[in-house]
């Protein structure tokens, strides 16, 4: 039965796997440097010393990177985030060696070490992935509105968790109980809208289990407020306490601490780029680098938000305000380059060692588009009770121009689970991010190229 959520145990099995190859890799540089170069005792000792910062630092960058959970068959993206991750690692094994004199290694071996492993964990997740995924070729089933089973038939596919051969059956969620239970049987997959009734949904979840299939609910931005919640009793009465969506006075101290450290290292180690791109956008058409805009930030007060220019001198002046889009004829051809690797993003570095963002966080709307977004959906109040962030978990999770529903409730998800290790783990998955183009492309972009593979197969 397909699992898009691997058990604890296999997920320690594959870790465990990675952790052996780690060793094997610097085991076989050792074994091949030692030909070349001559290994003194103390580098078997800084070996032995460091092995065990290397692991730790495999194991929490395979957390981060999800390598643990090895349910798709994209191959790029495997190849993508092993990249990033096995470079993390290595910065990181170089930088306590560096930092602890007694943990000299040869740099040959510490740079072969990492080739070794790169290569040993691409084949054997390669090989696992194409084993364990011919084994989760289930159908699949869509109870919901059409709307929504649109969406799911391009997530799915493009995340390669179903095969691209294979469709994504739909049951009108408005017939009878009964018929949908007839319906779902031959599927092993059920996934369940957001608009459904919640007594429907809970006798078809409730079937489902019944049926030993997996189900998959979409949720509604209501299932976000219990999140997390604690229960108590009332007399004989269980309650759940429903908490408002804002941070302690410890996160917050903690957040800002970590938004100073991070910004002002990341300011230094930018400079060239950015003083690279003012030059160019300044050659192009001589108009100003910068662009400042007032942005919404935290508990609604407005600030001016601070990017590199990427559309021509007053491209709203014609047209008043109206969101980006993937293809914009206002975007001047440095900025075209300057969006996709995110490079426009670079300044608002100062907003954060400022105080008016932080790193990780919602992303700051303009009030125009603010309060039309409230309109339409009254929870979209509460995703300023935080300062607004440069990358957020509806950047890194959805796509450039994911709806405002859809990003919102990545955005409560993350106000509600916030932990300091959630922003470091948000802070590195950015990186694969500004990798993956077409995380760049919108659900339209991605709708109209499924439109049109289905006119060619027909």
């Amino acid at each position: 039965m397909t699992n898009m959520f691997p058990k604890r145990t296999s997920r320690f099995m594959i870790i465990l796997v990675d952790i052996l190859l780690i060793l094997a890799a610097y085991w076989g540089a050792f074994t091949l440097a030692s030909q070349y170069i001559i290994i003194q005792p103390r580098n078997i000792d800084a070996l032995i010393a460091i092995i065990p910062w290397v692991l730790f630092t495999a194991v929490c960058f395979i957390y981060m990177f999800e390598l643990d959970r090895l349910v798709k068959r994209d191959q790029t993206e495997l190849v993508r985030k092993l990249m990033v991750a096995s470079a993390c690692i290595m910065v990181v094994t170089i930088a306590v060696s560096f930092l602890f004199r007694e943990f000299a290694l040869p740099r040959s071996v510490i740079f072969l070490a990492h080739f070794f492993m790169f290569v040993s964990w691409l084949t054997w997740k390669s090989l696992f992935t194409r084993f364990n995924c011919k084994m989760l070729n289930e159908r699949a089933v869509f109870i919901g509105n059409e709307e929504e089973l649109e969406l799911i038939k391009v997530n799915l596919r493009d995340s390669k968790l179903i095969n691209r051969k294979s469709d994504v059956a739909w049951i009108n969620q408005d017939i009878t109980l009964s018929e949908i239970k007839e319906n779902i049987l031959p599927y092993g997959l059920v996934f369940i809208g957001s608009s459904m009734r919640e007594k429907k949904k809970s006798d078809i979840l409730y079937y489902a289990m019944k049926q030993k299939k997996s189900a998959y609910m979409i949720p509604n931005t209501n299932d976000l407020f219990i999140m997390k919640t604690s229960f108590t009793t009332v007399g004989d009465t269980m309650v759940l306490e429903v908490k408002p969506f804002e941070l302690t006075t410890g996160q917050i101290l903690a957040k800002r601490i970590l938004d100073v450290a991070i910004s002002s290292m990341l300011i230094l180690a930018t400079l060239p780029i950015m003083v690279a791109t003012a030059m160019a956008i300044k050659l192009e058409d001589g108009g100003p680098f910068f662009f400042k805009q007032e942005r919404v930030g935290q508990d609604h007060k407005p600030f001016s938000i601070l990017k590199f220019r990427s559309m021509i001198i007053n491209a709203e002046a014609k047209t008043g305000p109206v969101l980006a889009k993937s293809a914009d004829s206002r975007i001047t051809k440095v900025g075209k380059f300057i969006r996709r690797t995110r490079i426009d993003e670079l300044p608002q570095l100062f907003n954060v060692l400022k105080g008016d963002m932080s790193l990780v966080g919602p992303r700051p709307e303009r009030e125009y588009f603010a309060k039309k977004f409230e309109k339409e959906n009254k929870w979209f109040y509460y995703r300023n009770s935080v300062k607004p962030g440069i990358t957020g978990y509806a950047q890194v999770l959805g796509f450039y121009t994911t709806s405002a529903d859809a990003k919102l409730k990545f955005d409560l998800y993350y106000i509600r689970h916030y932990s300091i290790w959630l922003d470091i783990v948000l802070l590195f998955r950015t990186v694969l991010v500004v990798l993956n183009k077409t995380q760049a492309e919108g659900q339209q972009e991605k709708m109209a190229k499924q439109a049109v593979l289905k006119r060619v197969k027909a």
